[in-house]
């Protein structure tokens, strides 16, 4: 998954580059997620990338409910780069052996969370439902990826 901000970024709350391992609340600071879901199934999972390159990843049973550590094989490949005007953060992340990458059709939202120095904090999506952001509900899960079946 690649992330790119464009714009002021030097007035961006980026968190220090720490080592690439697990972490909790990264959503609270400047912080880019993938929410994948299959077709027709109310379970979901959730990837958190920081640009201190720690990330988080999170199996959900359904809106909200069921949380837990989601296991996957290798830890997730973080690089990042910026200049002035520009900060990209690309993330490769391998879920082969999970059901739900089996079910044909997946449901994909790229969100991120992004904290400017003044303590205002932004939310993005390729669509937010009515009322205030909420990245967990279906109606952002908007880009449709059909898996090729291995020969």
């Amino acid at each position: 998954m690649q992330y790119k901000v464009l714009g002021l970024v030097n007035q961006l709350v980026m968190p220090e580059r720490l080592p690439p391992e697990r972490s909790d609340d990264l959503w609270q600071q400047t912080c880019f997620e993938a929410f994948i879901g299959a077709s027709d199934d109310p379970a979901y999972l959730e990837l958190n990338f920081s640009p201190s390159t720690q990330w988080a990843a999170y199996g959900f049973s359904s809106y909200r409910e069921g949380m837990s550590d989601l296991e996957i094989v290798t830890p997730p490949d973080i690089g990042i780069s910026h200049t002035s005007d520009s900060f990209e953060l690309l993330a490769e992340v391998n879920l082969s052996g999970l059901p739900m990458i089996d079910a044909g059709c997946l449901e994909l939202a790229l969100t991120a969370v992004v904290a400017e120095k003044n303590g205002r904090k932004s939310f993005w999506a390729l669509k937010h439902p009515a009322g205030n952001p909420d990245f967990h509900n279906r109606d952002c899960f908007l880009h449709k990826v059909k898996m090729a079946k291995s020969r």
